[in-house]
């Protein structure tokens, strides 16, 4: 018998490159997105269901788990996000309360309305993508940071509440070639006005330019990172923790390494902050 596996966020990046990749490897897909238009392109097949799901919206996440409960869901791959950067004090609450709508409270939405269906099935598993992100702190990036140490926070404390019955797996990529963050200037609205004639001017600029480069050149493929989660979803006994990829591997290291005051120049002089 095939097993299900929902993903959530599958119109870009990780999620889009982990729906065929399951599906090769014998999984049958539940794959989920805000907009279900943008998976209009995925070949069709007993061995896929596409769902609309909203993870900020619980009608959606009631609807879509109402719709799964024919299958044998072995599964859930918590994937949507997005990334709300800008200086502190120049954020939005608001902007800081729709950065954790999306990425903190709406996956713990899914995973409870989920983890009914997940228990029916031996050898369960939630796999809880955070970020290198969730272990360390950049600048520019203070409510993603801030949304990804929440992740790491609830996926620990999920392990030890069901992880005898459901595995709890945290997944943390480093950097990731992907439109991730393309979105990153619409997230802003706008942030450049309110940044206009301070010192984060300059900054916002030069954060943008290296983000991008740092990820064309350091980071790995979308499809590179889905096939980690997929080695999580195969594994007859799956990680607890998976750090996915060199830069999220060493920079880690590098910090726990160095004193703070080290890691604070270093980090201000690659933003552009010294």
């Amino acid at each position: 018998m095939r097993h299900w596996v929902l993903i959530t966020g599958c119109s870009t990046g990780i999620g889009r490159a982990l729906v065929p990749l399951c599906r090769e490897a014998g999984w049958s897909v539940v794959a989920t997105a805000r907009n279900p238009d943008a998976l209009a392109e995925l070949p069709p097949g007993e061995d896929l269901r596409i769902l609309p799901l909203d993870v900020t919206d619980a009608a959606s996440i009631a609807a879509a788990a109402a719709a799964c409960a024919d299958l044998p869901l072995k599964a859930l791959v918590n994937n949507a996000g997005y990334a709300q950067v800008g200086p502190l004090e120049l954020l939005h609450p608001e902007e800081l309360r729709a950065q954790f709508e999306t990425n903190v409270i709406g996956l713990h939405m899914v995973t409870n309305a989920f983890l009914p269906l997940l228990r029916q099935q031996p050898g369960a598993r939630i796999l809880q993508v955070a970020s290198m992100l969730g272990r360390l702190s950049i600048p520019l990036a203070g409510p993603y940071n801030a949304s990804k140490h929440a992740v790491v926070a609830l996926a620990e404390s999920l392990q030890l509440e069901v992880g005898r019955q459901v595995a709890v797996v945290l997944v943390e990529p480093g950097a990731v070639r992907t439109a991730f963050r393309d979105t990153l200037a619409r997230a802003w609205g706008d942030l450049p006005e309110r940044a206009r004639g301070t010192r984060y001017e300059a900054v916002i600029a030069h954060y943008l330019h290296g983000r991008k480069r740092q990820a064309e050149r350091y980071g790995m493929t979308a499809e590179a990172c889905a096939r980690k989660l997929l080695q999580a979803l195969n594994a007859s006994r799956p990680p607890r923790r998976m750090t996915v990829g060199w830069d999220a591997f060493w920079v880690g290291k590098l910090k726990a390494l160095l004193p703070a005051a080290w890691w604070e120049a270093v980090m201000r002089r690659f933003y552009g902050l010294g």
